[in-house]
């Protein structure tokens, strides 16, 4: 009985220490008239799917900082674009949400 114990517990132990913790979302940040991706943004994305292919995605999409409510939801809209093109390309399904609460100029990719 103590041996199973002991085992039990090492494994417990061993597993907890081997655990690879890996983000479970990526916020991205844009100027309010960046409509596209910068390189680093694409590649912060590409690393994100790359270690999460399997996995559907959710996309929250904040509205630009602009005065204009229509032109800052048209802001949004053309970042989700350039975000879903990447997705597509890899075949890694994407729910996309708009988030009018979410910090403004912000995107965040949150694994399911």
């Amino acid at each position: 009985m103590k041996r199973i114990l002991c085992l039990c517990s090492s494994l417990i132990l061993w597993g907890c220490a081997s655990t690879v913790h890996t983000p479970q979302e990526l916020t991205l940040y844009f100027s309010p008239e960046q409509t596209s991706l910068t390189a680093e943004q694409s590649r912060k994305i590409t690393n994100f799917l790359d270690n999460h292919p399997y996995h559907q995605l959710t996309a929250l999409v904040a509205p630009a900082a602009m005065e204009d409510p229509f032109k800052a939801l048209v802001q949004g809209q053309k970042r989700i674009q350039a975000v879903s093109q990447i997705s597509d390309d890899r075949e890694i399904p994407l729910l996309l949400k708009y988030a009018p609460k979410q910090t403004a100029d912000t995107l965040i990719l949150m694994r399911q």
